[in-house]
């Protein structure tokens, strides 16, 4: 529930800029919002138009502090949601991501929320092929069958491919082994064979048995690689403060050749899981036509808006056009309507990447 920047003010918003102090304490109360995410919020009661975040509705009040006064502009800082901050205002930010996932404090922990957001996507295609033509070729097959193909995420089940791959990686494994301990035998037993398909046992396997991990390079590739899945394990369903938060990094075949994509979302929290009509979505990969493109999706009730980004967004726009109709037909299939679609430049696009790198908006810009 995040109020994401201020339009340009009235000269009424100006008087209000020269009042407020550095760190002073301000309470926000959103009063009015569109589908394309502008709005309107409420400060001492004065009215100022907004951009609002995907997962901020009408009705919402939170608390900001003012922060980084400059010439022409203004940072409202919002603060955590009292019941669940603690004491993490007074620590390093490595506690509090530990705080917001439950985790121990522990370096290793810290190591591998720090650098999974960060690390090179394609890494997963550099150390797989250092195992091709190796007595862990196995592990390649392995993966091979837990990864969705591209063309077939179009249809009505991509979504349900998505998740049975995240199954078949194994980023639910401690999760079904303690389910596992309260099963009747049988159930225990075909549960324990279910998870024997992953490609996490598959890894932990090799690990153990020290089969074909002679080389140096082989070993280590092997701990690399479960690094780089328990990173993603600590991403998965976690949480930002009082929004959920979900970051991945997730590989695709595309004519069999493997096509790292990172996906990010946050929302609002529905009990234990995420608001999917409440939420933003950002999408980043690599194409054969376009090289990189992101995508930067806002859904909120039953309206969306889309922010293709590519560094050539003048051929972007064209293809825009064409495709367009068809792409309001799908949305709509869906129970969406597409109220806005825009091309970007995709280096200028600082915000979004820090997105996909797990930083979420924590205040609001105001401009004069």
């Amino acid at each position: 529930m995040e109020v994401g920047g201020i339009l340009a003010p009235g000269p009424g918003q100006s008087t209000l800029f020269n009042q407020w102090n550095l760190g002073q304490r301000l309470m926000v109360e959103v009063v009015q919002k569109t589908s394309e995410g502008e709005g309107t919020i409420r400060i001492n009661g004065q009215d100022l138009s907004a951009l609002l975040e995907s997962t901020t509705k009408v009705g919402d009040k939170f608390w900001v502090k003012v922060g980084n006064l400059s010439e022409g502009s203004l940072l409202l800082i919002r603060e955590p949601l009292m019941e669940k901050q603690g004491d993490i205002h007074v620590v390093p930010q490595q506690f509090e991501q530990l705080t917001e996932r439950g985790l121990p404090i522990n370096q290793e922990i810290i190591t591998l929320l720090k650098t999974f957001p960060t690390a090179n996507t394609e890494i997963l295609t550099a150390l797989l092929n250092n195992l091709r033509g190796t007595p862990l070729d196995g592990l390649l097959i392995n993966l091979r069958k837990s990864i969705p193909k591209w063309e077939g995420l179009s249809g009505e089940t991509g979504a349900e491919e998505l998740v049975d791959c995240l199954r078949k990686l194994g980023l639910n494994y401690e999760q079904r082994i303690q389910q596992m301990m309260k099963l009747d035998p049988q159930a225990k037993e075909t549960e324990k064979n279910s998870l024997k398909v992953t490609f996490k046992f598959a890894l932990l396997e090799a690990l153990k048995n020290q089969e074909g991990l002679d080389h140096l390079d082989s070993k280590g590739t092997l701990i690399n690689l479960l690094e780089k899945l328990t990173g993603q394990q600590l991403w998965f369903k976690t949480g930002a403060l009082d929004n959920a938060y979900l970051l991945l990094h997730l590989p695709l075949l595309n004519q069999e050749q493997l096509v790292p994509v990172q996906i990010a979302i946050e929302s609002a929290r529905k009990g234990g899981r995420m608001d999917e009509e409440h939420c933003r979505v950002g999408v980043q990969m690599e194409t054969q036509q376009l090289g990189q493109v992101g995508i930067d999706a806002s859904f909120y009730d039953d309206s969306l808006t889309i922010r293709v980004l590519t560094r050539d967004h003048q051929f972007m726009h064209q293809l825009l056009e064409e495709v367009l109709p068809e792409t309001r037909t799908q949305f709509a299939k869906l129970g969406f309507t597409l109220t806005k679609i825009e091309t970007g430049d995709l280096d200028q696009a600082i915000e979004f990447q820090n997105f996909l790198q797990g930083s979420r908006r924590s205040g609001v810009d105001i401009q004069r």
